[in-house]
């Protein structure tokens, strides 16, 4: 099935039609011009008359964004189109540079920080001006937001010395593995030795704690 139906044109309809497409091809500079033509479309359901039975099938075979990409420009807008007015305004837009606008992977983690229970109204503050102010990278945001996290809900000293022990004996591990193959096909060392390689890997291998 191609996703596509016929459908009778509409003249304003094709005009934001071809703006969408437009503004895909320059999303990266302005994602939240794109973004806006996104939101009307989806709302109003104009890719139906287009021909596509899908949001998502719209998206991915007319402007070649992929669902996740298209799903995350969509919500970003629509998070600050309610939270942040002022920067989606036409006018802003229009004469905005790309670097005066948070990314929109950026914002989608703000839109979930806010969602999410764990966070306070002071972390989502200081998310906010990270976002929204200092227009910090998405890595930088998401280490943020785990950094928060944790200070939250720190971990037991045990639990935490089991991670390192476990991660420690894993590497041996995989260590040994490594020297084992590399000194049998070289014949590198006897075959005694490759056997206590063996059976010290499997000692180890016990070692790990669930």
């Amino acid at each position: 099935m191609s996703g596509k139906f016929q459908s009778v044109k509409d003249p304003l309809s094709e005009a934001l039609r071809n703006q969408a497409v437009d503004a895909a091809k320059r999303h990266k500079a302005s994602w939240i011009e794109l973004g806006r033509f996104l939101h009307s479309i989806y709302r109003d359901k104009h890719y139906r008359e287009w021909g596509y039975l899908s949001f998502e099938a719209y998206c991915v075979k007319e402007l070649s964004i992929k669902q996740v990409t298209a799903s995350k420009l969509l919500k970003s807008y629509g998070f600050l189109e309610k939270e942040e007015p002022r920067l989606v305004s036409p006018q802003m837009v229009e004469k905005g540079a790309p670097k005066e606008f948070p990314d929109y992977e950026a914002v989608n983690l703000l839109r979930l920080a806010k969602e999410n229970a764990s966070l306070t109204p002071h972390d989502y503050a200081e998310l906010r001006e990270a976002v929204i102010q200092t227009g910090k990278e998405p890595k930088e945001v998401r280490a943020q937001v785990k950094q928060i996290l944790a200070e939250r809900d720190p971990k037991d000293p045990e639990e935490e010395k089991r991670a390192r022990r476990n991660a420690l004996v894993k590497r041996l591990i995989s260590l040994l593995a490594a020297a084992k193959t590399e000194s049998a096909d070289g014949k590198l060392l006897p075959d005694y030795l490759l056997k206590q390689m063996t059976d010290l890997a499997v000692k180890l291998q016990a070692q790990i704690e669930g």
